[in-house]
């Protein structure tokens, strides 16, 4: 899509959701229907027409993302990394569209990037704004017989607790000319490459409180202690305290079983001893066989390792970890996330309308 938003011909005729986003585009400005503005313009592009006649640069739609993106972050960094682009060029999207309005919509202060009383009463309708033009781009792409493109879907863990192979079946059936790439990651990855869109979907584990973006439970993840058989003598009984004096394999902080582990024992007043730091769930099994340490993993990991003779399970429950599935909570409505959700609702037995509304 094209950065700046069209004439007021370009929304004709759609559905009543895209002429209400029109007027409230309309009614955010202040203006009457969009034309070209005078003078030369770059390419084939059509402005936001606010009265630029006078010569002064006209308002496109990049000027609102850049808005809206900076009022999120409350830092000029994070939002050039959100957006792709160099810190100059945000603090240039920003001036331009602070002359434009000849408002200042940010008080520059040492916490960072902070909105002004008109910043903020403008914030939302921006907000709104942006979510019209990408409804419009997603009900144009609902228009096509074929689910065109690609999806980039982050993973935390194995393919088979996922069910990636089934995934990928039935995505594949359902729509032929989407490509589909499956990233390595975790949970803590994920959700940051999520947020500047570097990934299009991810599964995450854990609580999900970011609010750009929607996640959906697929199912809890039941997790349990596993102890090496070199030090199973020393595990009298699940004492938590006797527990953090054993040796243990840590995950990265950023990791939900790190988030699970440390209230654990922090409970307790006590921290456990680091041996080692393991991210992947299938180092973490190798490094407990080997005797490296106490790690937490899936129960049935766990339990089928512990059949197996390679472990065993430390009688003691522990809370269940939710696994979900995310995405930005601006692309609800793209043809390729509702693919992708109504897929997964048949993978995991869920009710797709009932999955979308708690979303």
């Amino acid at each position: 899509m094209m950065s700046c938003l069209c004439h007021a011909g370009l929304l004709a005729g759609c559905d009543e959701s895209l002429a209400d986003g029109r007027q409230r585009i309309q009614s955010f400005f202040g203006i009457s229907p969009f034309r070209k503005c005078d003078g030369e313009l770059p390419g084939s592009a059509l402005y936001l027409h606010g009265g630029c006649s006078d010569g002064r640069k006209c308002m496109e739609l990049y000027h609102l993302r850049t808005f809206v993106t900076v009022a999120e972050e409350q830092h000029l960094t994070r939002a050039a990394e959100r957006l792709f682009t160099s810190q100059p060029a945000i603090s240039a999207h920003i001036k331009a569209l602070e002359e434009e309005l000849r408002l200042t919509l940010f008080d520059r202060t040492p916490k960072g990037m902070q909105l002004t009383p008109a910043g903020q009463q403008l914030f939302e309708r921006a907000q709104r704004t942006l979510a019209a033009a990408g409804d419009f781009m997603h009900a144009a792409k609902g228009l096509h017989d074929e689910v065109l493109g690609s999806v980039r879907i982050g993973l935390n863990t194995d393919a088979e607790f996922l069910r990636l192979v089934e995934l990928q079946s039935k995505l594949s059936a359902r729509h032929p000319q989407l490509g589909i790439e499956f990233l390595s990651g975790r949970t803590g990855a994920n959700i940051p490459a999520l947020r500047i869109g570097r990934l299009d979907a991810a599964f995450i584990s854990g609580d999900c409180n970011e609010p750009l973006l929607i996640s959906h439970v697929l199912r809890e993840e039941e997790l349990a202690i596993a102890v090496p058989h070199a030090l199973r003598d020393q595990v009298v009984a699940p004492d938590i305290c006797a527990l953090a004096q054993l040796p243990w394999v840590y995950t990265s902080p950023d990791c939900a079983y790190y988030r699970l582990m440390q209230p654990l024992f922090e409970a307790h007043g006590c921290t456990p001893v680091k041996t080692m730091l393991a991210d992947q769930e299938d180092a973490m099994k190798a490094m407990v066989i080997a005797g490296v340490g106490l790690g937490i993993m899936r129960r049935s990991e766990v339990e089928a390792a512990a059949r197996a003779g390679q472990m065993h399970v430390l009688p003691l429950s522990l809370p269940t970890l939710a696994l979900r599935f995310a995405y930005l909570r601006s692309r609800t409505n793209d043809p390729v996330i509702r693919g992708l959700r109504a897929v997964l609702a048949e993978i995991w037995g869920l009710d797709e309308v009932a999955w979308r509304a708690a979303g």
